[in-house]
């Protein structure tokens, strides 16, 4: 077998080779551990029961030859002398027993019965012993044992009858044979004194302090001690003596080397160790053996997935191994296979979502969303309904083809079943195609067709319509895909209806349906450039309508917008096919005349369709049941003679139509510059009037009303002057037209109001009886909801009467909002107030509000009675409002009499009071409070 070692480069690698070799090895050497300790601890415990088998035969061979001496010695010596003496001798050489008999010698001495060279010391001590017994009448027969100067020695004494002691030198012969003796171990006999009465080797004092020390437990056991640094085993068994008529017990110790007591568990060692490396060698062979049959299909799924990881799913793997890792292949497969459907589906639908999202034009993008939907269905046909204005519009797509068809669908009542089904169903399958849409059958082959709901703006607006798909019937995960398509189609039918909707906010005006200011700035960018390449001209109208202001106030803001559609379709039929009309707001239009070639007379272009305009629009208008006109002021500036930039061009126009307007209105005007200087000049007098009002340069002039009879004055009329500091006095009629354009003139009816009642409390301060003062309320300061607590307010700070003045309001802010106006005017009435109108006949003249209004007095607008000895109309009309007063039980008043022949018309007309130059020109409180001290 080959070992790889790059194979355990991976770490589940390691891990599973560590475990397989662990889970084989370990059980190994625990069980040869197990076995090894128990068969050495077997083996020692029988070692050590055979050394004391040894030590026990060794101690009854002893045992048994001090007992047959102290049973056949007294027996022998006692019974036959002789023969025992013989016998003993005759034994010599197999017991090596000496006996002798113990007699006088010549020099006193014992005399042994057998002669023997023995060592004269111990002889001597075992005499001296014996005498001692002998007198102490000890035992007859008795073992002395002797240790003189470091000599032993065993005697046994025997006293006979005659009272002589036969005594004999014990050997070790005596008791067992050399020869039988162990080689292996060491053999002693200790006495009871630890003494070493044999040997078998020279044994050092370590071997007696073990051997007492092991001797003090117990008479039968074992203990260890060194001998040159071997370590040694001994056993001993101690003999008992006591009965021989020995004082103390012997024992027999035997002694061996552990190197040869462990020889055979060594050799077990040696054997269990061959076994265990082959054990091991065996377990590493199996670990990488299996170790390879698990990693091969491994490593092939990890490459698998690196592969699928890098985005690359048409990586196949092959595994034949039979177990979990061949089924985990297959199912590995399966999952990258539709891991690879899926992502092709997922980019098929992100392409979708990025035409969707892009930024280009969204009926562009439906069209190519459809393309990419039946590619990414492979469906044969791919239809999208929409109903709109009770039809339903469709497109219709069919594989192979690069154009897309459309259709309309009258009749749409074949598709209700289908409509109504998908309150219900996220998808209609059906068999055959409804009525009206089998023209886009390219099969016949198709099994079924598949409707899925299409909503757009989250309403259900329509249908996706798909065929040619056969296994629809078996999967429904085309069904889910094809309604994703229908998803994302709505989402694109969505875009394009919102951005539709969304450029028509923000490019068309809802009332008349023209472009609004921001697609007149973009039409007009786009002339203003072509006309710098191409160097053509350019020109813009502005137009607004003079007087509009009072229709709506007069019959109300929906009759308004109603002739403001009609006066835009009739800006369009005056104009050029390739001009663009747009309405600013209000009553306020455009008209761009681009591309005009430099060879063109630009003036007779432009005052061709001026003159369309000034000659169409004023004409009448019936609304309900009026009959509205209004009459046009229309400014011109041309590019590149006036400007060459939008902000420019639409500048100079607005100023040269303000221009035309106040010029009366009903005309046009080219811009120049004395119109930008006018213009420029109003902006300055508007900013300087708000500071005006902060540093008092406002003054009250005022203006006697006197009897038309008498000339006597009756009451007074409050006027504006305006002391500027570097232009002088600025006229009313300057100053006052910009304070209403730039609503400014709310404060200033407050300013004059507070003046007013302040210089009515300084004169009855004074002492001085004021008339009664009348002060204008423009219609601005008139609609004001806190218009009565301000004149209220006023009264109360400066401690007033309500008679004490008059209020003029224009007949224009009345009828804006009647309910408003009479409530107003009721509390008003409430609280003492005299109320006029001014300027009475210039705007809605009815009887009907005039009975409804709480009002005192009618003002008759100097316009009419400028002329009324030259105008036999502006006399009739006079006449007529002098008389409905009457019948009304009104007071009137004529104002702007300047000639003594106006003021005799206006008596023999019965008019009472007048206001005029004739009498008195407007003037500063210096002038007019000396009129006060005459009356």
């Amino acid at each position: 077998m080959v070992i790889d070692l790059h194979t355990f480069n991976s770490p589940i690698a390691r891990r599973l080779f560590l475990f397989f070799f662990l889970a084989v090895t370990l059980p190994i050497l625990v069980l040869v551990s197990v076995i090894f300790f128990q068969l050495s601890g077997y083996a020692a415990d029988q070692h050590r029961k055979e050394l004391q088998q040894d030590a026990k035969y060794l101690g009854m061979s002893l045992l048994v030859g001090l007992q047959r001496v102290s049973d056949e010695l007294p027996l022998l010596a006692e019974n036959r002398p002789d023969a025992f003496v013989r016998s003993l001798v005759a034994g010599t050489a197999e017991k090596q027993l000496s006996v002798r008999t113990v007699g006088s010698d010549i020099d006193g001495r014992p005399a042994w019965l057998y002669p023997e060279v023995t060592d004269a010391v111990l002889y001597d001590g075992f005499i001296e012993q014996l005498s001692e017994a002998a007198q102490a009448g000890a035992e007859p027969m008795r073992i002395h044992q002797l240790n003189i100067s470091g000599n032993t020695g065993l005697f046994v004494s025997l006293r006979l009858a005659s009272g002589d002691y036969l005594g004999a030198q014990l050997r070790p012969e005596f008791f067992w044979d050399t020869e039988q003796l162990p080689h292996d171990k060491i053999v002693c006999v200790l006495a009871a004194t630890d003494r070493a009465l044999f040997c078998s080797d020279s044994l050092p004092t370590d071997f007696l302090a073990a051997f007492s020390s092991a001797r003090a437990n117990s008479s039968l056991g074992s203990f260890e001690w060194d001998w040159a640094q071997e370590p040694m085993r001994a056993v001993y068994w101690e003999v008992f003596l006591q009965n021989l008529g020995m004082d103390t017990n012997w024992t027999v110790v035997l002694s061996q080397p552990e190197q040869e007591l462990f020889a055979t568990t060594r050799r077990f060692q040696s054997t269990l160790i061959i076994i265990v490396l082959a054990s091991i060698l065996m377990a590493l062979m199996f670990s990488i053996g299996h170790l390879r049959r698990v990693l091969k299909p491994l490593q092939k799924l990890r490459n698998a997935t690196r592969q699928v990881y890098e985005g690359k799913l048409d990586k196949q793997v092959t595994i034949t191994s039979g177990d979990e890792f061949e089924e985990l292949a297959v199912a590995f497969n399966s999952m990258t296979h539709r891991l690879a459907r899926q992502f092709e589906q997922r980019e098929a639908l992100m392409e979708l979502d990025r035409l969707i999202l892009s930024s280009m034009d969204s009926r562009n993008v439906v069209n190519k969303v459809l393309f990419r939907a039946i590619d990414f269905l492979k469906c044969q046909t791919l239809v999208v309904g929409v109903y709109e204005q009770g039809q339903v519009k469709l497109t219709a797509v069919r594989q192979g083809s690069e154009q897309v068809r459309a259709s309309e669908l009258d009749d749409a009542t074949a598709l209700n079943p289908v409509m109504k089904a998908f309150e219900t169903e996220p998808c209609v399958r059906m068999d055959s195609l409804p009525d009206g849409l089998s023209a886009l059958v390219v099969s016949e082959d198709y099994i079924a067709w598949m409707f899925f709901p299409l909503f757009i703006s989250g309403a259900l607006q329509g249908f996706v319509l798909a065929g040619g798909l056969p296994r629809w019937e078996a999967e429904a995960a085309d069904a889910s895909r094809a309604a994703q398509i229908a998803g994302r189609l709505s989402i694109a039918l969505t875009r394009a209806r919102w951005e539709a909707d969304l450029y028509r906010q923000a490019h068309v005006d809802d009332l008349t349906c023209l472009p609004n200011r921001a697609a007149l700035k973009a039409a007009l960018s786009g002339a203003l450039e072509r006309s710098l390449k191409r160097g053509t001209r350019v020109a813009l109208l502005f137009i607004d309508l003079d007087r509009f202001k009072l229709i709506n106030d007069s019959i109300g803001h929906a009759a308004g917008d109603a002739y403001l559609q009609v006066v835009a379709q009739r800006v369009l039929e005056c104009v050029r096919s390739e001009d663009t009309v747009s309405r600013l707001g209000g009553d306020e239009f455009t008209v761009v005349m681009a591309d005009i070639p430099p060879e063109v007379d630009m003036g007779a272009e432009v005052l061709a369709v001026v003159n369309r305009l000034l000659e169409t629009v004023p004409k009448p208008v019936r609304i309900g049941m009026h009959d509205l006109r209004s009459t046009l002021s229309i400014g011109v500036s041309v590019c590149p003679d006036d400007g060459q930039t939008i902000d420019d061009l639409m500048k100079q126009a607005d100023t040269a139509m303000y221009q035309a307007k106040r010029n009366g209105g009903n005309g046009f005007r080219f811009y120049a510059q004395d119109m930008q200087d006018a213009s420029r000049d109003r902006m300055e007098l508007d900013n300087d009037m708000r500071h005006a009002l902060e540093s008092d340069q406002f003054l009250l002039y005022f203006q006697p009303q006197v009897a038309a009879a008498s000339g006597r004055m009756q009451s007074a009329e409050v006027l504006l002057r305006w002391n500027h500091p570097e232009r002088g006095l600025v006229p009313p009629g300057v100053f006052i037209p910009i304070a209403e354009e730039s609503l400014l003139i709310a404060d200033i009816d407050c300013w004059v109001l507070r003046a007013t009642c302040r210089q009515i409390r300084q004169w009855l301060d004074a002492g001085i009886a004021p008339v009664t003062l009348a002060i204008n309320i423009s219609a601005a300061q008139f609609q004001n909801p806190h218009f009565v607590d301000l004149v209220k307010s006023t009264l109360a700070e400066y401690r007033l009467t309500a008679d004490q003045i008059e209020l003029e309001i224009t007949e224009g802010a009345l009828i804006s909002d009647l309910r408003h106006a009479q409530e107003v005017l009721r509390e008003l009435r409430a609280i003492g107030l005299r109320l006029a109108i001014d300027d009475f006949g210039t705007g809605y003249c009815s009887l009907a509000y005039l009975k409804k209004m709480p009002i005192d007095k009618l003002k008759i607008d100097q316009s009419f009675v400028r002329d009324i000895t030259r105008s036999n109309r502006d006399a009739a009309i006079v006449d007529v409002i002098l008389q409905l007063s009457k019948q009304l039980d009104l007071r009137c008043i004529a104002e702007g009499v300047e000639t003594r022949e106006e003021l005799t018309w206006l008596l023999e007309k019965g008019c009472e009071v007048v206001q005029g130059y004739y009498f008195y020109r407007p003037m500063p409180l210096a002038d007019f409070e000396p009129l006060l001290n005459i009356q």
